[in-house]
């Protein structure tokens, strides 16, 4: 979380050179010198706060939240803390209020918050919005906004394709937790068909085992497996041990065990665009292409992460 949050604070992150675009409310005493720098550095003067938030890697372990701030003071880079939705010191809606007050000092009245969440769960629909109100409370002179997920933004599918480029196999398994909601399951499922793969889950069917087995009485000799998860934890690492399993009861298969997402400045565009509310339409795209070749690579852990 702490290098995501890097990202977005940094120009890869491309929140600087998107500041012009939304600089409208800008206090009009700032000089003409002052304006030029806008594309590199963060302001004086009001401007919209964001709030960043996403979960763990599975429904027990520690849920993250970045804050993020496009302020501070002439010169510096905008401003972005974590927060997590669990397993915190404090209760999510005072590490809200506390970083309001922080914004506001500043000079925002505005506070943007992004649930970096890849699908709208109960987290999503229920838990954020519960934080976010009690929240408001402390902070009655500001506004505070939750924007869509980060799962919701259709360049998460890029994001998906990018990894894939290093993919060497036949075909792609799109690893996901699973949710034993009706209906629950569906996104990451349509996600799978769409790059040309098939969907497992690790909570629910079909299982990755099962998804392996079909494969492989399919006549297919390398698969891919991609965790449809944020950052590396202890379910990742679980994945890692089944894998590693699979490849001894399957010798005549080869696996290729992609990392999960992880923090990255192509992440960190995601995140802006929804709290700027510049998410592009959805684009129809080709599947992505795999190499011929396979070997298998080991998710190592973040120390990032519960």
């Amino acid at each position: 979380m702490e290098r995501l949050a890097q990202f977005v604070r940094s120009p890869e992150g491309d929140l600087w050179g998107r500041l012009p675009d939304i600089k409208a409310g800008l206090d009009h005493r700032l000089d003409a010198a002052k304006r030029l720098t806008v594309a590199g550095q963060s302001l004086r003067r009001a401007m919209p706060t964001d709030w960043l938030c996403t979960d763990g890697d599975t429904p027990i372990s520690a849920k993250s939240i970045i804050f993020r701030s496009q302020l501070s003071q002439l010169d510096s880079a905008p401003l972005v803390g974590t927060a997590c939705l669990e397993l915190g010191a404090v209760p999510l809606h005072q590490q809200i209020a506390r970083f309001s007050r922080r914004a506001q000092a500043a000079g925002a009245q505005r506070i943007r918050l992004v649930p970096l969440f890849l699908l709208a769960g109960v987290h999503v629909l229920d838990d954020i919005p519960a934080e976010v109100n009690r929240a408001q409370q402390l902070v009655p002179d500001l506004t505070l906004e939750v924007c869509s997920h980060l799962g919701s933004h259709p360049g998460i599918k890029g994001v998906l394709r990018h990894k894939l480029r290093t993919a060497v196999s036949e075909t792609l398994i799109l690893l996901g937790h699973g949710s034993r909601r009706p209906g629950g399951n569906a996104t990451v499922s349509a996600l799978a068909r769409s790059l040309g793969g098939t969907a497992a889950f690790w909570a629910v069917a079909p299982n990755l085992e099962s998804q392996v087995i079909h494969h492989l009485q399919s006549g297919v000799q390398r698969v891919a497996i991609l965790p449809y998860f944020l950052f590396t934890g202890r379910t990742t690492d679980a994945i890692t041990h089944l894998t590693e399993e699979l490849a001894e009861r399957f010798p005549s298969m080869g696996f290729h065990l992609l990392p999960p997402l992880g923090p990255s400045p192509e992440l960190a565009r995601l995140v802006v665009d929804l709290a700027l509310g510049r998410v592009p339409a959805k684009a129809q795209q080709a599947a992505a292409p795999m190499q011929r070749v396979a070997f298998r690579h080991t998710i190592r852990s973040s120390s990032m992460v519960s």
